[in-house]
């Protein structure tokens, strides 16, 4: 099933998000499970938003993913939640 995992960011900056992609290198990318992300500013920090094929895929993916964060700051755990649905750019809709 698929899940989103969403992280909010108080008093962190999109400066930092961007140090994640530059610690992480072409692994943070190569994530052919992952199958959306994105990064918004808010009233207070910054919120990351991904959608994984499954909670397996996303766990995986913290070998990767936490050194990278843990060294550009963004120490905060993520919550997950599973997918009622999800549509991407082809119009296709996937449970």
């Amino acid at each position: 099933m698929a899940i989103a995992a969403v992280w909010d960011f108080p008093g962190r900056t999109p400066e930092q998000y961007e140090e994640v992609f530059r610690l992480g290198g072409a692994p943070i990318h190569a994530q052919p499970n992952r199958l959306s992300h994105l990064c918004y500013r808010t009233p207070t920090g910054i919120r990351v938003v991904d959608v994984w094929r499954d909670e397996e895929s996303f766990a995986a993916f913290g070998a990767v993913l936490g050194p990278a964060v843990t060294a550009a700051g963004l120490d905060a755990p993520p919550e997950i939640f599973p997918v009622q649905g999800f549509m991407a750019v082809d119009g296709i809709r996937n449970p």
